[in-house]
């Protein structure tokens, strides 16, 4: 498999919020599949179980996961996770919750099958008070989005996070981003990984 081109950040640590956006519409990571929720959330993602318990409302491939220890984690799934929600509709897209026979119909139900753990990539949708708690360390990972999808989140950013960037590498060498967006191309696919000055020392 072909490396893709890899785009890092280093930031101010309060500017990482800035891209907190990008893990609300969603990114990939290249990562183990065919393992649980549960799993996933723990190797993977690397949450701790304080954290596991703040994910109230789980959604894989579309569906409310109320069981994150039999519900599979496949390749080229979607999962998204959110904080406790407001009102009868957070209530009853709360796992496990009291009101979660209200949404049988949207329920994720595991189908018996025989799966062995492998690579793949899945797609992560992180909301509300969890992008805090679980963005950093993901984008520190890595994660993967399209050239357009990266050089239109780039021309709304501010000066003010210009000013707080502290280094940008491409492939490992620095770039000068104004050269950058100008050799991508819509097609490209692209790794971004974002860390804190901070954590750089």
């Amino acid at each position: 498999m072909l490396a893709i081109p890899h785009l890092d950040f280093i930031v101010a640590k309060p500017l990482l919020s800035e891209f907190f956006l990008l893990l609300q519409q969603g990114v990939l990571i290249r990562c183990r599949v065919s393992c649980s929720v549960a799993a996933f959330l723990r190797e993977e993602l690397r949450a701790g179980e304080d954290t596991i318990a703040k994910i109230q409302s789980i959604f894989l491939d579309g569906k409310a996961v109320d069981d994150i220890e039999t519900a599979l984690i496949k390749d080229g799934s979607v999962l998204a996770l959110s904080a406790a929600m407001p009102g009868l509709v957070g209530a009853t897209l709360r796992r496990g919750g009291a009101y979660s026979s209200f949404r049988n119909a949207i329920t994720y139900h595991e189908k018996a099958e025989t799966c062995s753990v492998k690579e793949g990539y899945v797609r992560i949708k992180i909301f509300n008070l969890l992008m805090a708690e679980m963005g950093p360390c993901l984008l520190q990972r890595g994660v993967s989005l399209k050239a357009e999808d990266l050089l239109s989140f780039m021309a709304g950013l501010s000066q003010d996070f210009w000013k707080g960037c502290r280094r940008t590498e491409f492939d490992n060498k620095p770039v000068d981003l104004r050269i950058l967006q100008n050799s991508l191309t819509a097609g490209d696919e692209i790794l971004l990984s974002v860390s804190s000055a901070q954590a750089e020392a």
